[in-house]
């Protein structure tokens, strides 16, 4: 064998050697490839036979009777007079004016006499013979003498009269026996419009106190 001849096997055995390594290469990787997709397909299998969804329960309900409620009664309501008896409800202006009337109607009367007009004027208020306010109750045609001649409007309280307004309204003190009316004791023998057609309750200083005769024969 010449050496042109042996070049020549030899370039035939590399070739030859070289598609078998290619051959091989590829049965690897096609192999390679096959066990990778069946892989990828046992895996999907077993997490889709192996999961399962959750069981979502719905919680139980509980269900509250609802209590029994009995009808409702409401509470009656207050009469004019407890109304304002309990809470003494009147303002700054109405308690100027309770002072005021208190000075026009007794002044020289002790603080207690002057607590008495003011206690007359409230048990109007409360009374439902009269009208509903403070102001209206004072302003009453031919109720207090004082206010029709002028002598409420020249007047000023002075420190007793505010002092008889805290003992009706911050102390409760009350003894007018539900007086409605008043007047200057008459003398003696002398008949008045009060001593003949309203009932006496009681003398303090120089005022005698009365109520109608129907209302001391419903108490």
């Amino acid at each position: 064998m010449n050496a042109r001849q042996w070049k020549r096997d030899m370039r035939r055995r590399g070739r030859r050697q070289r598609r078998i390594k290619q051959r091989r290469m590829a049965t690897a990787a096609a192999a390679i490839l096959i066990a990778a997709i069946a892989s990828v397909f046992c895996y999907a299998a077993s997490k889709g036979d192996g999961v399962q969804e959750p069981v979502i329960e719905s919680p139980e309900t509980e269900t509250a009777t609802p209590p029994t409620i009995g009808p409702v009664t409401a509470a009656p309501e207050p009469t004019k007079a407890e109304t304002l008896i309990k809470s003494m409800d009147w303002d700054a202006d109405e308690s100027y004016i309770l002072a005021k009337i208190a000075m026009a109607e007794a002044e020289g009367e002790d603080t207690e006499g002057k607590a008495l007009v003011i206690l007359t004027v409230l048990n109007r208020v409360w009374s439902p013979q009269f009208p509903g306010t403070i102001e209206e109750v004072i302003a009453e045609q031919n109720a207090f003498s004082s206010y029709g001649n002028g002598r409420y409007d020249r007047v000023e309280p002075d420190k007793d009269c505010w002092a008889a307004l805290a003992l009706v309204q911050i102390e409760h003190w009350d003894e007018s026996q539900g007086a409605l009316y008043f007047e200057r004791t008459p003398e003696d023998g002398e008949s008045t419009w009060h001593s003949r057609n309203l009932v006496t309750l009681f003398i303090h200083g120089n005022h005698t106190f009365y109520t109608e005769k129907e209302e001391r024969d419903g108490n």
